[in-house]
């Protein structure tokens, strides 16, 4: 996905970026339905809502290809004027209407996406209690503990290797794995660009004592065909480690157009 690396952000775009109290700060995504492309929960109906504001860079400094790279790269037009600011009342409407109009059945799902949505998590406890009987899922790159009062929340982490372009001390945060993998209903997804990936995977599993059934694998790539061939590559090493392989559906339904 190509985009605009020169913008010079005007004086209105700093105000328009700056958190505002008691809103949640959304991307341009804003809500929509479709069905979960990835981990345990894929194939199932849901509603994503995609926050703003990310502490990593992916990408930046290397071949990887963040898919929301407005969220938080600066050097984008997209980053600066597309976010808004929702109060949660009204994030929850939203979120009711999208599945209304794409959905039916008793069991509603949330995916709180981003980005890194716990850098807004007190925002998230405000909005969730308007989402009683609501499955939440939490996607998160496992940098930030998230508060007690999500625990009930699905957690689908996602730590970033070294092939993610981020320093170490960035992007890996013991404590934190340690604290999302005791909870009851936690994932954790590592995204891989070849058989050394694993080594570091292993590494991280073995340092912080992450259940091995709780592991899924998922090949890198912006087209299906990079994901299809990234996932021969492991397939085998995987199926050895008994870890769970997971492909990126949504481009095999949708394309890589981005879905606004």
């Amino acid at each position: 996905m190509k985009y605009n690396k020169n913008y010079k952000p005007e004086g209105f775009d700093f105000e328009k970026i700056k958190p505002r109290k008691g809103k949640i700060k959304v991307s341009g995504d804003g809500v929509f339905a479709t069905l979960q492309g990835e981990g345990v929960t894929a194939k199932l109906p849901a509603v994503f809502l995609r926050l703003h504001y990310c502490n990593l860079s992916c990408g930046l400094l290397s071949g990887w290809n963040c898919d929301s790279w407005y969220t938080w790269d600066k050097r984008s037009k997209e980053y600066w004027k597309e976010p808004e600011d929702w109060g949660y009342r009204e994030t929850a409407s939203r979120i009711k209407e999208e599945w209304k109009k794409k959905f039916s059945g008793e069991e509603k799902r949330l995916v709180i996406t981003g980005g890194e949505p716990l850098m807004q998590q007190e925002k998230i406890i405000s909005l969730i209690k308007y989402l009683p009987k609501w499955k939440i899922e939490i996607e998160t790159n496992g940098t930030i503990k998230p508060d007690k009062s999500l625990f009930n929340c699905q957690f689908n982490c996602s730590p970033k290797l070294e092939n993610s372009g981020n320093a170490l001390k960035k992007r890996y945060k013991p404590d934190v794995l340690k604290l999302i993998n005791s909870l009851p209903n936690s994932w954790f997804k590592f995204v891989i660009t070849n058989k050394d990936d694993l080594k570091e995977i292993e590494s991280i599993v073995k340092s912080c004592g992450i259940d091995p059934k709780k592991i899924i694998v998922m090949p890198e790539g912006q087209k299906k065909e990079t994901v299809s061939k990234n996932a021969k590559k492991v397939l085998k090493e995987i199926k050895k480690r008994k870890w769970k392989l997971t492909l990126r559906n949504q481009l095999i339904w949708f394309g890589s157009k981005r879905r606004t």
